[in-house]
This record gives C-alpha cells, structure tokens and sequence, in this order.
C-alpha cells in the first residue's frame, strides 16, 4: 500500500482511504508527501470525473467529507512553521456548500504559520462580512466554485467599500471559475489557483514571505 493506492482510493470515494491514511502515517510516510500526492491529487481526479460526467454532486461531498477524515489525521502530525505574532485569515465558501478547496486551503495556510478562521460555507456577502468584522482578521480568503457566486464577490468588495473598512484588509480570491484578469478587475488584492499559489499570495500580501 502506498500514496497512489490512496489517491486513487479517494478518486473512488473508497472508504479505505482513512485505513490507508493511518497505515501510511504509522509507515513513517511523510506526512506532507501524503497530502499533496495522495488526498490533494485525489480530490483534483475526482474532480476531473466529475466534470466528464462520471460521477455526481453526491459523490463530489462525499469524498470532500472522507478527504477531510484523512486531513484530519495528518494535521496532527503535520510541522507547523513558528511565527512570533500569527498574521490571522477568515476563509470561506461565497453561495455554495462545496468546500474540498477551501478546506485544503485552510489546512495549508494553518502549517504556514497563519491563524485561520474557517466561516464556513454558502455565505451571502452581507453574512461575511459580519464575520470579518467580528474576527478582524488580515486577510479575507474567498472561494468562489460557481459562476453565480462571482457577482456575490464584487457585492462583498462593495459591501466593504460601503461600509468604510475596505482598506483595512487585504482580499485574496480563487475558484475554479475564477482568473487572474477577472480578480484584478473586480478589486481583489490577490489571486490563486491552487492551494501552493494562496499560501504563496498570502505571504506576499501579508508580508511574511
């Protein structure tokens, strides 16, 4: 049993996946190497069946939740990067219950060194913005996975704008429906396509790099 047998493990949604998870971390695997080439690539084959049509929406959150089972795990055991005044990010979900990236993203930026708070999933830009202004992070990271939610962004900068803290934090976005050019247009500080690039662009914005 190795990393691939996990990855396609959770491109299957095979159960299995949480055993071999545990197996491999007791094998003195490292632990980072599980969960970019056996969870992270998992998901991203999954995510590939899904748009050729060969599995379904049931089956995209079943495997979020079974990735998460095994992220779980190798949190745990995970190196988490000193920092002597944690840099503090609200992470979440704009107008939809998927949050395979997000939470990936989450994980990442958490072993970076940052203190993450995850507002969840489904959010309307009025009900974000509260949390923002409840937590008064750094920075605000948001996942758009819909076209209908890209609208729901720029209601969110505006809603910011408004309200007269929009200067106060940096603003990362990403999303399979999302780009670079659509980001800079919109008003966002940063944009990243996987979970390397928002750990990257985190650190840039924040000045931690």
């Amino acid at each position: 049993m190795d990393i691939s047998d996990l990855r396609k493990m959770i491109a299957d949604v095979n159960a299995e996946a949480e055993e071999t998870t545990k197996k491999l971390l007791d094998e003195g695997v490292d632990p980072v190497r599980i969960l970019e080439d056996g969870i992270v690539k998992g998901l991203y084959d999954l995510g590939d069946k899904f748009e050729k049509r060969k599995v379904f929406i049931p089956d995209l959150v079943k495997g979020s939740k079974l990735a998460g089972k095994c992220i779980q795990m190798i949190e745990k055991v995970l190196p988490r990067e000193k920092a002597k005044a944690k840099k503090k990010v609200v992470i979440g979900t704009l107008l939809s219950s998927h949050n395979i990236g997000k939470n990936l993203v989450s994980t990442f930026l958490s072993i970076n060194g940052f203190e993450v708070h995850d507002v969840g999933e489904n959010l309307e830009p009025w009900g974000f913005y509260e949390k923002i202004e409840e937590i008064k992070p750094e920075l605000i990271a948001v996942s758009i996975v819909f076209t209908p939610a890209l609208t729901k962004f720029e209601e969110l900068i505006s809603i910011l704008k408004e309200m007269g803290v929009r200067n106060k934090y940096k603003v990362l976005v990403g999303g399979a429906v999302t780009s670079k050019e659509w980001a800079e247009t919109v008003g966002a500080d940063g944009w990243a396509k996987d979970t390397e690039g928002a750990v990257k662009a985190a650190k840039e914005l924040l000045g931690t790099s």
